[in-house]
Parts: C-alpha cells; structure tokens; sequence
C-alpha cells in the first residue's frame, strides 16, 4: 500500500503545473487550441472512493500491475490466466489428486443418513510433487478450495462427473487445468508447499452420491448441507485431514475432540479457505463470521453478501478483531455484474475494509499488505474467473 501524502503531492504538483501553463500562455498572448483533455478519474488508493463524488467508488483498474487511477502498484495479473501455459500445459513435476471419503454428522438431521445420523463424503486431495506420507518432518500448510452451486467436489480437479472428456471446454466445467498451476507455482517457488482440498457443501443423496445439478433434489441437498458445513468443516474434515497428512495441525487419534480443536488452531497461520460463487458466500458466512480463529487466509471469488445481510456479517465479524488475516482477496470478472450473483462481491469487501481494523490494501506481504479486491478483464462467472483468482492467491497465501 503506499501512503496517502504521495498522491496528493502528486496531484497538488499536477495542479500547479496546469496553472503555470495557463499563466505563459495568457501573458504571452498566445492561444491555447484543440480539443480540451478529458479529465482522468482519479480514487483513494485505500478507500476506493472516487474523487469529486462522494459516496461513488471504483476498484482498482491494474494495467501493466500499476493502478489508472492511483499510484497503487501491484504484483496480481488482472488478465485472465486461463488460456496460459501455466493451465494449459503440464508441468514436469506433477502432485498427485486422490479421493478420499470421510464420516460426517448430517447437520442438521437428514433423510438419507445412517442409523447413528452419519453419512459418508467425498472429498479430492491434491498433495504437491515429492510430498512423502512417512517423512513427518515437513509440514504442509492446508487449503479448503469449494465448488459453486450445481457443482461438486469433483470440480476444481476436474474429477468424478467433471472427467468426463466431453465436458472439457463446456461452461462452468474447468478444473482441468487447477493442478496444473499449483504444480508450476509450487515448482518454481511462487507458491508455498500446499495441499489443497476441494470438498463439497452438498450431502448425499438416497444414492449416496453428490448431486450437482440445479435440480429439486440439489437444491435440498445443498440446503441441508449448508445448513451444518460451519460444523462439519471444524469437527470432521479438518481433523481428518490433520490426522491423515502432514500438516502443520498435529492432531493424532487419541486426542480429546477439544485438543484436536486446540492444535487446528494453534495451526491457523497455516490453513486458508477459498471458494467460488455460492463457495464465495460460504467465505463469509461461515469462515469470516465464524472460523477466523482456524483460517488466516481467505479467497473470495464471484460472491458476496447483500446489503441486508451486511448488518449480520459486520456483527459476526467484530468477535474476531484479535485474529490477524495472513492474506483476503475478493475478485469478480468483468463480464459479471456486482449483484448478478450472491449479493455485491465489491460492496462486501469495501465493508470489511473499512470496519475490520486488521485489513490493510496491497500486495506487498512485506510492508503488511494483507487483502486485494481486483476485477479479471474480460472474464465471466466461470473457470476463468476462478483459476485467475487461485492463480494470484497462491502467490501470496501463507507467506505472511
């Protein structure tokens, strides 16, 4: 982030120049033609808000990692990388992406639930190149990547019902390409050591599988699954993965359900949560509101809240102001619109930013810089979007 008193030396400068212009050319009688120049639309690097308009904000337009409007620099590409070699191309030291099931409350109570009110989820694991299970001596931090609506835990890997060839190139499919850039950044060292996660929302249905469609029975599923994910996240998925890989978490299977809660915390430094859409939404209504004390970084990509759920966010939100963000970015393409999809991404971030005290705007991890809302030129509420919004978290998750 830069300070403030640089940006209005620079216009103040600015100022004085087109005045002494004005002056020579007046007392030398000479006439000023053309065509007068368009005004440039300036804003506050931090606040956002546009000069000479209050109440009126624009995000930061990065050409060339240099903000139009301000001084703000930064090192996040706000061009799509989704037709890049670091997606399309497969890296020569590859992880690995493996299915893994687990046991679960129904939360709340579900139909298609086990005697004991368990059911069994799927969820895809992606472990970085050289990752070995019996050296316990390396950590690896942890990222819980989601879905969006109508999808599942297949999606980001392009798994289960997304590896299905025909599906590749189809709207809203993707995921073909994700391992592919963690590969590459993990290789050549933009990217921390991650094993990256990508459960789902959903429960089972009657036939124990994921539904991922925007079908009757999806929408219950999802409904029901959001309605305990705060829950299962804490209590099943995060332990099992802690017990099962090396991670930064050291919970065994003989510790008391509040030791495991004490060591996933102890751990937070070194677990982030991102996710898309409708898994954007769940950034804030469960992660911000309820989880900062497990999570320090977070991604938020095509979602936000409304502005009626606003009020609800920024109350959840103020028990946390103890617990430092290693890193927060939002993004959203520009081929969406700010409200089209799960409230207003840009009016949740700008919120966030002015009532929670530890956000601080840039990308410079050095200098303390901890959160980014950016715009994808030319992208849609699709994989496009998305890869570009992991693709630039990576370069700055758990380096704080």
């Amino acid at each position: 982030m830069r300070p403030l008193t640089k940006r209005i030396l620079v216009l103040s400068c600015a100022a004085a120049t087109a005045t002494a212009v004005f002056c020579l050319a007046a007392c030398s009688g000479g006439e000023i033609t053309g065509e007068p120049e368009s005004p440039v639309t300036t804003h506050d690097p931090v606040t956002l808000e546009v000069d000479g308009r209050p109440g009126t904000y624009e995000p930061h337009n990065f050409v060339d990692g240099k903000c139009t409007m301000c001084d703000e620099t930064t090192i996040f590409t706000q061009d799509s990388v989704a037709q890049d070699d670091i997606v399309t191309k497969e890296c020569d030291q590859q992880g690995e992406v493996t299915e893994i099931k687990y046991t679960t409350d129904a939360y709340p109570d579900w139909q298609y639930a086990d005697e004991n009110g368990l059911v069994t989820k799927t969820a895809w694991v992606y472990t970085p190149y050289g990752y070995d299970p019996s050296d316990t001596s390396v950590k690896y931090n942890v990222l819980i990547l989601m879905h969006g609506k109508g999808l599942n835990e297949g999606y980001w890997f392009a798994k289960g019902s997304y590896a299905d060839p025909s599906q590749q190139g189809a709207y809203l499919s993707g995921g073909n390409g994700t391992a592919n850039v963690l590969d590459t950044m993990m290789k050549d060292g933009r990217a921390e050591k991650t094993i990256v996660v990508t459960p789902t929302a959903y429960l089972p249905g009657e036939d124990g599988k994921t539904a991922n469609s925007n079908s009757e029975e999806g929408d219950a599923n999802m409904a029901a699954g959001r309605a305990g994910f705060k829950d299962e996240l804490l209590n099943d998925l995060m332990p099992y993965i802690a017990r099962n890989y090396n991670t930064y978490a050291e919970v065994t299977d003989d510790m008391t359900a509040e030791e495991a809660d004490a060591a996933l915390k102890a751990a937070r430094a070194h677990q982030g949560y991102a996710g898309l859409s409708m898994g954007s939404v769940i950034s804030y209504d469960t992660i911000w509101s309820g989880r900062l004390e497990y999570f320090s970084c977070i991604g938020s990509y095509s979602g936000g809240v409304t502005a009626e759920e606003l009020p609800a966010l920024l109350s959840a939100v103020s028990d946390f102001e103890d617990c430092k963000i290693g890193y927060w970015y939002a993004c959203l393409g520009t081929s969406e619109t700010s409200s089209t999809y799960y409230g207003d991404p840009f009016g949740t971030y700008r919120a966030l930013l002015e009532n929670f005290s530890g956000l601080q705007p840039g990308s410079d991890i050095a200098a303390g810089d901890n959160c980014q809302y950016m715009l994808c030129n030319n992208t849609a509420h699709n994989y496009t979007t998305w890869i570009t919004g992991l693709y630039n978290c990576m370069q700055v998750f758990f380096k704080a």
